[in-house]
Formats: structure tokens, sequence, C-alpha cells
């Protein structure tokens, strides 16, 4: 029983850090290189751009942060700004429900989260609201990494659930499942972590996450 338990503890410090969909894709999903966050960015405020007048004014401020935090040695400029520069802080909290106001949430949820700083982040990530089913789904997941570190296991599992379930797809869902299947055994309930674990199996057998989910499955229901 010991050892079962150890082994679940060492994949759940994993579960924010090389396992984390945050760790190995914020750059191509945030900004650094631009082109799909350029283009999710592009999609939002074309929807909005018309009917929102406040979006044209929010893209024209964000452009500043944006290119500042893709010349990477000056990323602390791009979340601060400076008097002729407004940053990511600001847009947040000056065009909040603005998708530039969302995106720099994002922003500055990912930068809190790299620092460590768990409660910020989730005060961050809950002013986002993509329509994205791509970055909608991964701050869904975020919040759930932030619960893990901050050991709020009930709030991190119900998060990985949303998450999966949200647009199901052979991707994201197993991805989260099985997180939400580690923490359902940290919190001692086999029955719905094997649940979690059975579902990757049964629904989505090629992921690569399926490949070693018996192991887990036994595991659990040991």
């Amino acid at each position: 029983m010991a050892k079962k338990k150890e082994a679940t503890q060492d994949e759940l410090t994993n579960l924010t850090a090389t396992e984390n969909f945050f760790d190995k894709y914020k750059r191509p999903l945030m900004i650094a290189g631009g082109v799909l966050i350029v283009f999710i960015v592009g999609i939002i405020v074309y929807q909005k751009f018309v009917v929102e007048p406040k979006v044209e004014e929010s893209q024209d401020v964000y452009w500043d942060a944006f290119y500042l935090y893709e010349e990477g040695d000056t990323t602390e400029l791009a979340y601060q700004g400076n008097d002729q520069i407004m940053g990511f802080i600001d847009i947040a909290s000056e065009y909040d429900g603005t998708p530039a106001g969302e995106i720099a949430s994002y922003a500055l949820g990912t930068h809190a989260m790299e620092k460590g700083q768990w409660d910020e982040a989730l005060s961050y990530l809950d002013d986002c609201d993509f329509d994205d089913m791509m970055v909608g789904t991964l701050v869904i997941g975020l919040k759930g990494d932030c619960y893990v570190e901050l050991e709020q296991y009930s709030d991190a599992v119900e998060m990985f659930e949303k998450a999966a379930d949200r647009e199901p797809n052979e991707f994201t869902s197993p991805m989260f499942l099985k997180k939400a299947g580690l923490v359902y055994e940290k919190l001692e309930d086999n029955e719905n972590a094997v649940v979690a674990y059975q579902r990757i199996k049964d629904e989505w057998p090629e992921a690569p996450v399926a490949a070693d989910i018996d192991k887990y499955i036994t595991r659990a229901q040991g």
C-alpha cells in the first residue's frame, strides 16, 4: 500500500511539470512565435469588432505588449508596462471582457504559474473565457494544475473532468482524464480513478497516454 501511495505522489508531483500540457505547448499556444495565438486573437477580434467598439481600442494597446513578449528579454516590461506602453497587467484590468483583456489575463496567469504563484494564477485564469476549443480547454486544465499545486485535490479533479468533457477529442480528453485519475487516486477514490482510466482505454485507445493505461487501471483496482 505504501509503495502504491508513493508512486501516485510522484506522478502528482510531475503533473504540473513533465506531463503538463502547459509546459509542452505554452510557447506555441501563448505568444512566442505568435502564429497560433495571433490567429486566435484575430478571429475573436474580428467576430466582436463591429459590435464592441472597445475591442478596437483594446487591440491597439495590446500589440505593444505582444511584441515585447516576443522579444523575450523584455518580458517583464510586457507585463508591467511603462509610461509609453501599457502592459498586460493594465490591459487585463482596463479591458476586462474584451479579447485583448482575456489574452492579457492568460499571459499573466501562465506567468504566475511559472513563478509558482498559484492563487494569483487562478485569479487571472478565472478572467479567461475563450470560446476556442483548444485554448478554452487548456485554461480549464491549467486551473486544475494550480489546484494540484495548492493540494486542493477536489477542485483539481473537477477542473480536469471538465476539461476532458468540454469538447471530447483524442488529444486533450485522454490527457486530462489521466490527470483526473491520478488525483482521484490521491483522494483515495479508486473507483472513480478506474472510471477515468477505463474511459481512456475504451474511447481513445490510440492516444499516447493509453499506451500504459492498463497498469494504472490495475493499480487503482488493487
